[in-house]
């Protein structure tokens, strides 16, 4: 169920920025509420706002971090029970595979969502940006209410404070 739910997200990030793409190619913006919420095409060549966007080499090094941080994610995720851990986990992960999708198809990530309160414009962003804020915001949500939470994520072992085995008995 955790690889259907990661694929639709995934599919709804790249059909929202395939249809953004297609339709808003010249700069133009589709204003949605004056003043306050607009859709607008933009390419981010870094991380989140910008960040490394400068560099040539930046694009390389976020590609294979978010790389390596999906495949962490998903040895996570198969053996995770816990309902609430893998809705986080599959959250990230599609938000960081959509992302990475871009990176790898045009080198940049296609961002749209933009959002402003009177001159402060808040930093353009996409569907996987969302599923990555929403995914690390129910983390800290959980380890604030769930002390056990961070134990069924990582599979600790409170006793030992150690990785542990579901199949040992103690």
């Amino acid at each position: 169920m955790a690889a259907i739910t990661v694929v639709i997200l995934i599919t709804l990030d790249q059909l929202t920025k395939g249809l953004v793409e297609r339709l808003l190619t010249g700069g133009e913006s589709l204003i949605v509420i004056p003043g306050f919420f607009q859709i607008k095409m933009s390419l981010n060549t870094g991380a989140a706002w910008g960040f490394l966007s400068g560099t040539s080499w930046g694009i390389h090094i976020l590609s294979l971090l978010s790389l390596f941080m999906s495949l962490l994610i998903i040895y996570w995720l198969k053996d995770t029970k816990d309902k609430k851990s893998r809705i986080v986990l599959c959250l990230i992960l599609a938000g960081s595979l959509g992302n990475l999708i871009d990176r790898v198809r045009v080198g940049a990530v296609t961002d749209f969502l933009m959002f402003n309160f009177g001159s402060w414009y808040f930093p353009s962003f996409n569907f996987a940006d969302m599923c990555i804020t929403i995914g690390a915001g129910l983390l800290i949500l959980f380890l604030l209410i769930d002390k056990k939470f961070l134990h069924s994520l990582f599979r600790i072992d409170p006793e030992l404070g150690s990785l542990g085995d579901d199949d040992e008995t103690s």
